[in-house]
């Protein structure tokens, strides 16, 4: 029984896409802040701008309502990474921590046929954190910012904007 168990850990371990996953959950961990006292905050970078909300909900209600909302958005759910277990294997613990990895094929379709490039921005990406007080934080790259710099999507970035604002604000009530 020890040595199956080590066999998955150790298969685990070896896959090409953990050290991705690994490398989003550190970058998306540096951006965890303390402020609890801010209900929505933008952070600017280089890849875009990053919307916070500060929930006024338990981080596991949040979580359900987020993901009743993004059902309700007609997306789907086509990854949830397990920040937690990731923090885990680099020898860190992490209070609650969820992902959802976001498509919806009519919306993706715009993106491929006006610039394969673009390709590299979806799935979209919302994080849940617990914060201090046991409140969710709500996370995620604002689309518009995100396909700023490719060619005819600046109104599908808009359109997904709302749609995200609908699903993150569905978490802080």
């Amino acid at each position: 029984m020890i040595k199956s168990n080590r066999h998955k850990i150790l298969s685990f371990l070896k896959m090409p896409w953990l050290h991705t996953m690994l490398g989003i959950a550190l970058f998306v961990g540096l951006f965890h802040g303390t402020n609890t006292m801010v209900l929505a905050k933008d952070y600017q970078y280089s890849g875009g701008v990053i919307i916070e909300k500060q929930s006024t909900l338990p981080f596991r209600a949040a979580i359900a309502k987020i993901q009743h909302a993004i059902k309700g958005a007609r997306f789907i759910i086509v990854g949830e990474p397990n920040y937690q277990l990731m923090q885990r294997m680099v020898g860190r613990e992490r209070a609650g921590a969820k992902g959802f990895f976001l498509y919806r094929p009519d919306l993706g379709i715009p993106v491929f046929d006006n610039d394969p490039k673009a390709a590299m921005e979806i799935p979209l990406k919302i994080v849940i954190w617990e914060g201090p007080d046991g409140k969710g934080i709500i996370r995620y790259k604002q689309p518009s910012s995100v396909l700023a710099d490719y060619k005819s999507l600046a109104g599908l970035g808009a359109e997904l904007d709302q749609l995200l604002v609908k699903i993150s604000d569905a978490g802080v009530k």
